[in-house]
Parts: structure tokens; C-alpha cells; sequence
């Protein structure tokens, strides 16, 4: 029986990438509603209890979103480094003859 081959380097790093960004953006929508949802329970209820639980899910929120936002640049600048060919450096234009 035949094993099947494992991801290689490249697409395991473009997946992980995948998944980080998607995660990553809902930890900014929940960041972004946290946010608001304080905003609002400060300005009409004053419950200090909600207002101080909605700050800090948006800052664990904000914290996570950006922590992947790290990880996935990361995973593209390790992808980049090591599997796109280098561009050859641009010639310099001639000038024109007379």
C-alpha cells in the first residue's frame, strides 16, 4: 500500500496562513462588537459590571486579532523567502543615440 505524500513546505505554510487570517478576523469583529456594546452600556445603563466585561473581551479580542495578524505575516514572509524566485534587478534605460 501506497503512503500518501505529506503537504510540502509550501502549501502547508499558504494553509496556515488561511486559517490564522480567518481566525484572526473574527477575533476583530468580536473585538470591533465588544467595543461598541461598551461604548453603548457605558452611555445608557452605567453598570459597571457589563461596561468592565465588554472592555475586556475587546482588549482579549484586539490582543488575539492582533497576535494573528502577526502569525499570518509571518507564515507570508517565510513563504516569500523561501519559495518565490527573486525578480532580476531592473536594467537602467539607455539613452537615446544620436
Amino acid at each position: 500500500m501506497e503512503k500518501r505524500k505529506v503537504l510540502d513546505e509550501g502549501r502547508q505554510l499558504k494553509r496556515l496562513n488561511a486559517e490564522t487570517r480567518k481566525i484572526s478576523h473574527v477575533h476583530k469583529w468580536f473585538a470591533i462588537v465588544a467595543a461598541l456594546d461598551c461604548v453603548l452600556v457605558y452611555f445608557y445603563d452605567r453598570d459597571m459590571r457589563n461596561v468592565v466585561f465588554s472592555g475586556a473581551v475587546c482588549l482579549v479580542c484586539t490582543y488575539l486579532w492582533l497576535d494573528g495578524r502577526r502569525k499570518s505575516r509571518g507564515y507570508r514572509r517565510e513563504y516569500r523567502e523561501k519559495h518565490d524566485k527573486p525578480s532580476p534587478p531592473p536594467t537602467p534605460p539607455t539613452p537615446p543615440q544620436p
